[in-house]
């Protein structure tokens, strides 16, 4: 964690000073502090280990920020941190599971804590495994994970291979449709590089009608999303195959 550089997005001059001065008070994280409007540019402009986005002023022009800049990266136009942080003050079950599943890799609860902070910082590669949910499922029962882990590995190589059939002659809404399915089982394996490709794809139809993605970028992010599939799938079976 020692002077991870973090850039800080929040709505408000005032929201940026408070969080900040929070951040550097328990933790040695090296901050810079940007408008949400600005995050894009900040982030095709320089190489961040985290993001933290303030969602406590309004949470769900911060979600959208997320989902265009995951959209973003999935084309090839920027490489977004590690680390994708939350930070709200709606401490709710839902609420976080609901925005983990938007790309959120953490959610950081006000006032900041440096025992969290701490916790944070401690992810893995993006393209390593981390299984919390599975055990978490499995009642951290070791033969039930053991059980567990060949089916989401089937599982995963069936739908691997239906991808691979759809994107030769399939259309967007059947990959949409696809990438949601795959994403359940990315994110009980933790891999978050794969679930983040998913929440974009799986968003296809709608990100089209909103105007936020032209023929261009659909045809670059269809091409990643497939290789990235392939390539996190052959990781898991080197592991656990």
């Amino acid at each position: 964690m020692h002077g991870m550089q973090t850039l800080l997005a929040t709505y408000s001059a005032e929201q940026q000073r408070t969080l900040a001065q929070q951040l550097r008070f328990c933790s040695d994280l090296n901050i810079a502090t940007v408008n949400i409007s600005d995050a894009h540019d900040a982030l095709s402009r320089h190489v961040w280990h985290a993001l933290l986005v303030d969602l406590s002023e309004n949470a769900n022009s911060g979600v959208a920020l997320v989902e265009k800049l995951l959209a973003a990266e999935l084309a090839g136009e920027l490489t977004l941190p590690p680390l994708l942080l939350a930070c709200t003050d709606d401490e709710q079950a839902e609420t976080e599971s609901m925005l983990r599943l938007k790309g959120f890799d953490h959610i950081l609860y006000f006032p900041l804590s440096e025992v969290r902070l701490r916790c944070v910082s401690q992810s893995r590669d993006m393209a390593q495994p981390e299984l919390h949910e599975l055990h978490k499922l499995a009642n951290h029962q070791q033969p039930v994970i053991d059980a567990m882990l060949p089916k989401l590995l089937q599982a995963l190589a069936s739908d691997i291979q239906q991808l691979e059939i759809i994107a030769r002659a399939g259309t967007l809404l059947q990959i949409a449709r696809l990438a949601h399915r795959m994403k359940s089982s990315w994110y009980l394996l933790g891999m978050r590089r794969a679930i983040r490709c998913c929440i974009v794809m799986e968003q296809l139809p709608k990100l089209i009608d909103e105007g936020v993605l032209n023929q261009g970028r659909i045809s670059k992010m269809r091409q990643r999303f497939i290789s990235l599939m392939f390539k996190d799938y052959k990781q898991l079976v080197l592991l656990f195959g």
